[in-house]
């Protein structure tokens, strides 16, 4: 199996302190990079901060680009060897004097297909879109439009994982973690994404290392990927619970 572990691309020495953390932890192979126009450093302009030996993957926000227009990164992915992405909707900026356009997430991906084949397209998964059919009908659009797997939203109950993953087998699933650590942040996330936790849920480290460790023993079991979006948490000791 797979672990992709996120970096949030603040700077270049955050970037970097991860990475140190992360080395110590074979497990991960490859890094996830969002991107966040609140911070000045671009998904694919953190990717040469990343050693080489990490398969990178920049966030592409598809209403940033322009489906009238090539795609504008062709020669920068081709010289720092980006060969993999994931392609996200995008939130509209709250700076209008960022451009965006009304391209849709799976017209995208057959733009990215067309104009650079060998690239690895991994599509957004969100569970709490709509519904479970929905949802797997607009997978199944991005994998005609051509994604190559997908990555999910952040699992808080392994039972609605278990839903999705009995009919997403034998497709290329990276299934997200995230820790969650205040009653204000389950807020964020039921509020925001409508996410959904169980009962036994408790907003303590404890709690979100045990789940971890289930989705990861879940992934190693039916062949599914694992990505970790470790926000707001010592990462040293959020991976020592994981792997240990």
């Amino acid at each position: 199996m797979n672990i992709s572990l996120e970096i949030v691309p603040r700077d270049e020495p955050t970037i970097a302190e991860n990475i140190a953390i992360a080395s110590r932890f074979p497990e991960i192979t490859l890094i996830n990079i969002p991107d966040l126009l609140r911070f000045p450093i671009r998904s694919w302009e953190a990717c040469p901060f990343i050693p080489a030996t990490y398969q990178s993957i920049p966030h592409l926000r598809a209403i940033d680009f322009n489906m009238d227009e090539p795609f504008p990164l062709t020669d920068y992915f081709k010289n720092h060897h980006i060969d993999t992405v994931l392609v996200v909707a995008g939130d509209p900026p709250q700076d209008m004097k960022h451009r965006v356009f009304p391209t849709h997430t799976t017209d995208f991906i057959k733009k990215l297909k067309r104009e650079l084949p060998d690239l690895t397209i991994y599509a957004a998964f969100d569970p709490y879109r709509s519904n479970i059919r929905y949802e797997l009908d607009y997978l199944k659009a991005k994998e005609d439009s051509g994604a190559d797997g997908f990555m999910s939203q952040p699992f808080f109950d392994v039972r609605l994982l278990e839903i999705y993953a009995e009919y997403l087998e034998g497709r290329t699933v990276f299934w997200g973690v995230s820790p969650v650590l205040s009653e204000k942040s389950r807020n964020y996330w039921e509020a925001r994404n409508r996410a959904i936790f169980p009962r036994s849920f408790r907003p303590d480290l404890h709690w979100n290392i045990s789940f971890g460790r289930q989705v990861l023993q879940f992934c190693k079991t039916h062949r599914f990927d694992l990505y970790l979006m470790p926000i707001r948490v010592d990462l040293d000791t959020y991976l020592q619970g994981l792997f240990s």
